[in-house]
């Protein structure tokens, strides 16, 4: 049996849509992290991360392999964090560090 290769094809839609609206607006976006992991023998899971000038976003899918070696596409999600609450955060975390003496 050939190694399975999962599709996102509605992932890949979403990031296409996604860098051409940030494209129209005059932001210049780019792909941070584009990784496919297996989440069980069966089931993968695609996540892309985009940044651009305002903020972060996060595209999600997850592949079923069928029991027929087929895929089933399923759980397309989209998040957006702004730089404002990223640099919020940001100085969270930098109050959090305890001291070096």
């Amino acid at each position: 049996m050939n190694k399975f290769t999962p599709v996102f094809p509605e992932l890949e839609l979403a990031v296409t849509e996604l860098l051409n609206a940030r494209t129209s607006m005059g932001l210049y976006a780019t792909i941070l992290s584009d990784r496919t992991s297996s989440a069980t023998g069966e089931v993968f899971v695609r996540k892309v991360v985009i940044a651009d000038p305002q903020g972060l976003h996060t595209i999600t899918h997850f592949c079923l392999q069928t029991s027929s070696g087929e895929a089933d596409c399923f759980g397309l999600s989209k998040d957006s964090v702004s730089a404002v609450d990223i640099r919020k955060y940001m100085e969270y975390l930098n109050e959090q560090e305890p001291e070096r003496g």
